[in-house]
């Protein structure tokens, strides 16, 4: 059977009549296009109409993505008082001093509210719900927002408490889930459900919630792993989930080593579920990994956080740092190999409450469009 033929390079003639040798397209399309950061691929759509068409095409933004989760392209969506910024997640874990850019004033979304919470970051893009009610899809990196169709009528007399934004692999669809908490006129409490997508732009759903799901209380945002958003019973030692895919919830176990006695949290490291777990002390943290989704024997102790009162764990490093809040400080970076805290400074934002990771990338916020 024959191989494919390689890409034959050829010539360009120049100003001055000499001729140079020229990358054959496939190789600058196929191999540097997808590599290269977004702020120079946006100059490139002027090139030519070819270029700006492969740009902005579907199967370009999956090849973008795909190159670009190296830690270097990832930043830092950080949620405060006051609004919202971002900064280098690189920087942050290398450097002193790291530049965020604040949103509050800036171009791309409206913050002027008096709640804001992170629904999740996937695939490039952020989703924020505003006072408990309105949800936005955001670009950080092109600064394009949009926000979603109303939720539902019954607004007025509730809140959406649970919530959760991932990517549906079966149906190649941006989703996100919302739980609207409510009361009816004579006072009683009702939980009702809805799943938002992209590709429809449109909510489908208003049914009552699984028994399980009802146990996950508070304000809360789902964990995004293995196309299923993950949030913790409220005084069980298990992981409710919902399929994006299937719309079905279930029940994942935590190690059985927690106990009651441990105040956890979930989060995901390298595409891995993981529970942070505070001792009941409160002298040191432990961060479980699950190793194999879904087996809860693969659950494994990677991290311990000595002489440490506080239960967020913002982000784990791609050489095992943690980026964690840390009394007064608001946050630390703690090395495990050697036991050592250290403060970065964050220029132009004092504090924060909220995290996301997300990858710079041109995905649009805008629903049946080739670039989602």
């Amino acid at each position: 059977m024959e191989g494919k033929s390689p890409p034959q390079s050829r010539k360009i003639k120049l100003h001055n009549g000499e001729e140079t040798p020229c990358l054959p397209e496939e190789i600058i399309f196929e191999e540097i296009l997808p590599r290269l950061p977004v702020k120079p691929l946006s100059k490139f759509r002027c090139v030519s109409k070819s270029w700006c068409s492969l740009i902005a095409s579907k199967s370009f933004m999956k090849a973008h993505l795909r190159n670009s989760i190296i830690f270097s392209h990832h930043r830092i969506v950080l949620i405060s008082d006051h609004g919202l910024g971002q900064c280098s997640l690189h920087s942050l874990f290398n450097e002193p001093y790291t530049d965020s850019i604040d949103y509050t004033a800036a171009r791309g979304i409206d913050v002027q509210t008096d709640e804001i919470d992170l629904v999740g970051c996937c695939n490039g893009l952020v989703c924020i719900l505003l006072d408990l009610t309105r949800f936005i899809l955001w670009n950080p990196t092109t600064k394009k927002s949009r926000n979603l169709p109303d939720f539902d009528n019954k607004l007025k007399h509730g809140a959406i408490l649970k919530h959760g934004f991932g990517f549906d692999e079966l149906n190649d669809d941006l989703k996100v889930f919302g739980s609207l908490h409510f009361y009816e006129t004579d006072g009683t409490l009702h939980t009702s459900s809805k799943v938002y997508s992209l590709r429809s732009n449109s909510w489908k759903g208003d049914e009552d919630e699984d028994e399980d799901s009802v146990y996950v209380t508070g304000k809360c945002a789902g964990v995004y792993v293995s196309g299923k958003l993950h949030w913790q019973k409220h005084d069980k030692c298990e992981i409710v989930t919902f399929d994006l895919s299937s719309h079905v919830f279930g029940v994942i176990e935590l190690p059985s080593y927690l106990g009651f006695r441990y105040t956890s949290s979930l989060g995901v490291h390298k595409g891995c579920l993981i529970a942070v777990a505070l001792h009941p002390t409160y002298k040191h943290l432990d961060i479980w990994l699950m190793k194999e989704y879904g087996v809860k024997d693969s659950w494994d102790k990677v991290i311990t956080v000595l002489n440490y009162n506080d239960s967020r764990v913002f982000v784990v490093g791609p050489n095992g740092d943690v980026l964690l809040s840390y009394g007064s400080a608001l946050a630390a970076i703690y090395n495990p190999k050697c036991n050592v805290l250290r403060y970065p400074e964050i220029i132009n934002y004092s504090s924060f409450f909220e995290t996301g990771i997300y990858i710079e990338t041109l995905a649009s916020v805008d629903p049946d469009s080739e670039s989602t």
